[in-house]
């Protein structure tokens, strides 16, 4: 199997993963598409594994604003068929759409900080924090033509105490877990699709949590 990401900004969560993952993680990694060009760290870092990094200004993409997701999106098809990418990992901050969505259907895996239905889009957190929400978390979940909208894989949740205490990193670097748990899925072959629900198998559904207690 051959995984990818595609990364925007600093790639907090990436850079994470890349020094805690073992060896037969890294080198399942074929290739890094960040869509920032500043990103000298996660260049060094990609360097000393030996894993190909392609990184490009977004803004530069197209002349107009509107376009520039679509070339993105062309941009990853044409980088994942020419590297054999089976599985894309998906921590950016822009949409993808297009014929990208259509060869590799529920095959990008997007993480998004919130238990999604609610909250989709932008500023998840805030959204969550400002509707006095009780929990909240990350969701994984394959991306399809919607914002927010595709087939759920897997979530975590975490309370407001903990925000308090490890604020949006914290929240966000629960995203690691998740990686690392789904990509056990795809090694193992245990992730199922039907209906548009993922399945999981071995995985334990019956376990209830309620904030607050």
């Amino acid at each position: 199997m051959k995984i990818s990401f595609y990364v925007s900004g600093s790639a907090g969560r990436l850079r994470k993963i890349l020094k805690q993952a073992p060896k037969a993680t890294l080198e399942l990694i074929k290739i890094v598409v960040c869509d920032n060009l500043r990103n000298e760290d996660l260049h060094q870092l990609l360097s000393e594994h030996n894993i190909k990094m392609v990184s490009f200004d977004y803004k530069t993409l197209h002349s107009d604003k509107k376009k520039r997701s679509e070339v993105l999106s062309d941009t990853l098809n044409s980088l994942f068929k020419e590297n054999e990418i089976d599985y894309c990992f998906c921590f950016g901050d822009h949409i993808l759409k297009g014929q990208l969505l259509k060869d590799y259907k529920n095959k990008i895996i997007n993480f998004h900080p919130s238990i999604l239905p609610m909250f989709p889009g932008l500023n998840a957190i805030d959204q969550a924090l400002d509707a006095g929400a009780k929990l909240l978390g990350n969701t994984a979940h394959f991306i399809d033509e919607g914002i927010d909208t595709g087939p759920i894989i897997m979530q975590n949740i975490v309370s407001l105490e903990f925000f308090e205490k490890y604020g949006y990193d914290g929240v966000l670097d629960q995203q690691i877990t998740l990686f690392n748990r789904i990509l056990d899925c795809l090694i193992n072959e245990s992730l199922l699709i039907e209906n548009r629900k993922v399945i999981l198998k071995n995985y334990d559904y019956s376990k209830t949590v309620f904030f607050p207690e």
